[in-house]
């Protein structure tokens, strides 16, 4: 005669039951959750900076023409970068801060107008 096994003998040998995998399901959703919310993390910041390297090299860009047409005698004007940054533009003043004591001294304002906000810097120059 055979003896009849415990019930709990008889589900050892058995699977997983539904709450074991309800509860890693759940777990790797949780895991899978974290690691895409640090992927779109690091994916804005690399768009930031990105942005940023490109309207530091458009100011670049403005404040060089800017210096050489005060050179050539220029005291103000404007211009765009073309085809490739159509919303972009740039403008810039000179104003004369040396005065009497130190003649040649100049101040040039460049002001990059962007298509969300614009940016100034300031950039000293000595006209011999």
């Amino acid at each position: 005669m055979t003896e009849a096994r415990p019930n709990s003998m008889r589900n050892a040998a058995g699977g997983f039951t539904l709450i074991e995998i309800m509860i890693a399901l759940a777990i790797l959703g949780t895991a899978l959750f974290v690691l895409l919310e640090a992927h779109y993390g690091a994916l804005k910041l690399f768009t930031d900076a990105r942005d940023q390297v490109e309207l530091n090299g458009l100011m670049k860009r403005a404040m060089g023409v800017a210096e050489g047409e005060v050179l050539d005698g220029s005291t103000s004007g404007r211009g765009e970068f073309g085809k490739r940054y159509p919303d972009y533009s740039y403008t810039y003043q000179v104003e004369d801060i040396g005065g009497t004591q130190q003649p040649g001294f100049l101040s040039i304002s460049v002001v990059l107008h962007g298509p969300v906000d614009s940016r100034e810097m300031i950039l000293l120059v000595y006209k011999t």
